[in-house]
């Protein structure tokens, strides 16, 4: 697990480093027609952009220990298992505001947010009790363990290395969106698109964005 997590991370760095490249050598970023940093309005409907889910088999393990005159006469041990889908997405206000320098459209997206609750396929969850008390606590065991199941997965679904695990993913979508949006606008019609470049608020370089078009020539 935690040198899938060093992968991730890794890759994830080598992204914004191969993005703030081709921003900065961008073809023709120093020959458009439209001056550096040039603020752009994009209206969106409002609600939700759904952008990543993140799929997973969740286990959740409670022990009890029982006593009697406070000496430990054994334990209850339950355990739930089940099939888990987080989802994300980032909030659409009414507008964006974009920047395009050259041939690079630059967007700071909202971060992104884990959709709650965390859904769950009920149907497929497996849940079981074991030691000496089981017979007589393992059922109340198993319940309240399933009672704390959603206030746990909300707690997972915004951990730092979920967020990172579908960060690429949710930085697709995003770039698909605003492409999309961009080729619907009467001003690049019969012109060349722009290279689109996605960053979000919670990013380093997405904090470092705007800055750094101010200082491209």
């Amino acid at each position: 697990m935690k040198r899938l997590l060093v992968l991730v991370v890794v890759a994830s760095l080598a992204g914004n480093a191969w993005l703030a490249w081709r921003l900065w050598t961008a073809p023709g970023a120093t020959r458009s027609t439209h001056s550096s940093g040039e603020r752009i309005v994009m209206r969106t409907p409002g609600g939700l952009l759904e952008v990543s889910t993140v799929t997973a088999e969740e286990r959740f393990d409670s022990s009890t220990e029982h006593t009697v005159l406070g000496v430990p006469v054994g334990r209850t041990v339950a355990s739930v298992r089940v099939p888990t889908v987080y989802r994300y997405h980032v909030p659409l206000a009414s507008e964006w505001t974009l920047r395009q320098s050259g041939d690079a459209l630059i967007v700071v997206a909202p971060k992104v947010r884990p959709s709650l609750p965390v859904a769950i396929d009920t149907g497929r969850m497996e849940a079981f009790s074991a030691g000496v008390w089981s017979p007589f606590t393992g059922e109340a065991a198993v319940a309240a363990l399933r009672r704390s199941i959603s206030e746990r997965l909300e707690k997972r679904a915004g951990a730092p290395e979920l967020l990172l695990l579908q960060r690429e993913s949710a930085r697709h979508t995003v770039t698909e969106f605003v492409r999309k949006w961009v080729l619907e606008q009467p001003r690049w019609k019969g012109a060349t698109v722009p290279t689109v470049f996605v960053f979000f608020e919670d990013e380093p370089l997405g904090r470092d964005a705007g800055p750094l078009l101010d200082r491209m020539p």
